[in-house]
């Protein structure tokens, strides 16, 4: 009985997260409530409150939930992480993910245009201080360390700047894609700017 009702309030959890991000997505973060929440999936806000105590709680499972996900979605896809190949392959699949799940979409449009991160700032700096800092890009860096190690990648190049503008051309790519501003499929665009990063780089 025990852990069917564990079950339950798991999925319950996890059914909140959904209409959480179906309703952050709809409405912003700071124009949302719980009562919403708990209005978009036909639950009472003290069900909602007895499982969340406030929306920023709500939030930052919600982001370790899909960041999550969505690393366990890329490793399948991308088995090896330790190569210039293999970090190209990892944006290109997240290129195409933001392509045909509605879901992640959602999610990453609502983090990139939906967060107004400069008045949530307790929020931000969990996400600075914490594990999900730069969540989706993890080690990065280090495959590039590597890369410059075994002579792949010139000496003189510095390796953490790379990576820098790695993330901000993708990031800023997905942006122009998510407000429909793009000119060129999202996974071409992808697939030319990291090309031409890594040309630039290489020894």
């Amino acid at each position: 009985m025990a852990r069917r009702t564990n079950e339950q309030a798991q999925q319950t959890r996890e059914n909140i997260l959904k209409g959480a991000l179906d309703v952050f997505s709809d409405k912003g973060f700071s124009r949302s409530t719980l009562s919403d929440i708990a209005k978009r999936i036909g639950m009472t806000r003290g069900a909602v409150y007895w499982h969340f105590k406030d929306k920023r709680e709500l939030l930052v499972e919600l982001m370790e939930n899909m960041h999550a996900w969505e690393a366990e979605l890329l490793a399948e896809k991308v088995l090896s992480l330790d190569s210039l190949e293999d970090l190209q392959e990892r944006f290109q699949v997240r290129a195409e993910l933001l392509d045909t799940d509605m879901r992640f979409r959602k999610f990453v449009r609502f983090m990139s245009m939906q967060v107004e991160w400069a008045t949530e700032k307790q929020i931000f700096n969990l996400l600075r201080d914490g594990h999900m800092r730069n969540a989706p890009f993890k080690d990065f860096d280090l495959v590039l360390h590597k890369e410059r190690q075994r002579g792949r990648i010139r000496p003189d190049v510095d390796v953490d700047e790379v990576c820098d503008i790695m993330v901000g051309m993708f990031t800023g790519m997905v942006r122009l894609y998510l407000s429909g501003m793009a000119n060129a499929p999202l996974k071409v665009s992808v697939r030319t700017g990291m090309q031409a990063i890594f040309d630039s780089i290489r020894a």
